[in-house]
């Protein structure tokens, strides 16, 4: 007789199957789980029932030699930094520690030059990477007063048509002021003299000559 015909909850050596009920015959793969769960229960029971047998072996205590520090956050030129001392072997934190504040680093420089008559403008900022006062947010403006005008005058003399001239003008930019003393000397004639050249073309002229500006007036004799 078949041996699983006789005992249907007992493995079949010959099918390799196994039997429940009315015959039903699972696959290989039922076997191998059972023989799985077998072995797993064997086992716990033996560490139950052993005394002195433990599941996790108890960890050797570390005598944290190998150590180093780790920065966890930078200092910067307004706020402190951290940085910790921790184990490479277990990882235990044994040392917390503060980083001091950089602080800044400045330097100021001319953002716009003065002139005769507006201010300029110095920019300091700091030069630190990190810091927010960098090139684009400056620690702090300053103004630079307006250098004001350096006159130098130029005296001109009156002549025959026009006074006398003082021109006043700037070293530094375009500002030219002028005053005017007096009046004008106006002309010293000589005495009127008959061009000679002028009888032959009938078209007598007479000139007359300022001894002071040099200049000419010649018109026709009536």
């Amino acid at each position: 007789m078949h041996f699983c015909q006789r005992r249907w909850d007992y493995k079949c050596y010959k099918c390799a199957g196994f039997r429940y009920g009315k015959g039903e015959i699972m696959g290989k793969f039922a076997v191998k789980i059972e023989r799985v769960i077998t072995i797993a229960l064997i086992l716990s029971m033996m560490l139950i029932l052993i005394p002195g047998v433990s599941v996790q072996a108890k960890a050797k205590k570390c005598n944290h030699k190998s150590v180093t520090w780790i920065t966890t956050s930078k200092s910067s030129c307004t706020d402190e930094g951290m940085k910790v001392k921790k184990c490479k072997n277990c990882g235990k934190i044994l040392k917390i520690k503060k980083i001091k504040k950089s602080g800044h680093r400045l330097r100021t420089q001319i953002e716009k030059m003065p002139t005769c008559t507006k201010p300029g403008l110095t920019a300091t900022y700091c030069l630190n990477p990190d810091c927010i006062y960098g090139y684009r947010k400056y620690y702090k403006t300053e103004k630079i007063a307006p250098l004001g005008h350096s006159y130098i005058d130029k005296t001109y003399k009156a002549t025959c048509t026009a006074p006398k001239t003082i021109v006043t003008s700037c070293k530094n930019c375009k500002y030219k002021s002028t005053h005017k003393e007096g009046k004008a000397l106006g002309h010293r004639w000589s005495k009127w003299k008959l061009n000679t050249d002028s009888m032959i073309k009938k078209k007598p002229k007479k000139t007359r000559i300022c001894s002071r500006c040099g200049k000419k007036e010649t018109v026709y004799v009536k």
